[in-house]
Order: C-alpha cells, then structure tokens, then sequence
C-alpha cells in the first residue's frame, strides 16, 4: 500500500519522531475559548443558585453556544422559556464582555449520575 501512495502522505518517514510531537501537531491548540469555558464552570454555582447547580452540568462551550446537561425535561422547559436571557445576561455580566450567545440545554447525565 505504501507504494501506492505519493511521499507527501507519510510524516517525517526520515527520522523517529516523539508521539508527543506527533499529537501536539494532531491535536487543536488551546485558546482563550477554553479559559473561558474554565471560568464559567467556576462560577455556574454563582450564576444560577444551588438547586439549579445540582441539577445540571455544564458540558462545552462552542461557538458562543453553551451547552449544559440537564437532569429533567421539566428543568430543561424551565430554564429555557424563562431563565435562558437572565443565566446569558449574568455570565456576560461576570465575564465582563459578550462570550456567549446562546444556551442549550439536553437532558442527560449530570455529574456521572443519569437522570
């Protein structure tokens, strides 16, 4: 097979590369996304009170989109026709700049309990 494929689809056939290199070339880098992301876990607590906060968990930030793992669809109907403007408004508040757009809410597993 190897024959059959043009050099340019081969890493470094030359030399032995570590597979730490292999997997940092591989692999996204870091940015300010997940620093973010870090911050709004600390501070979810904070964000939506104690019994919003054993209920659900946040799971990733993408795109300006946060999304969070909610133990019941009653929850879930809750927080998005009522809550979902406010829970924005404060984490933007506390960030201290525009970081997230919008909230999805899934129900699921929370804290590796499912619901």
């Amino acid at each position: 097979m190897r024959g059959e494929l043009p050099e340019r689809y081969f890493y470094n056939r030359s030399k032995i590369i570590q597979i730490g290199q292999v997997l940092k070339d591989i692999l996204p880098k870091r940015n300010a996304t997940d620093k973010t992301f870090q911050q709004i876990r600390n501070a979810w607590h904070h964000i939506v009170g104690d019994d919003v906060c054993k209920c659900t968990d946040i799971t990733s930030l993408k795109n300006g989109v946060l999304y969070v793992g909610v133990e019941s669809t009653a929850l879930i109907h809750h927080l998005t026709n009522f809550e979902r403007h406010a829970i924005i408004a404060r984490i933007n508040e506390i960030m201290g700049m525009k970081c997230i757009e919008d909230i999805r809410f899934k129900a699921g597993m929370v804290d590796g309990r499912k619901k």
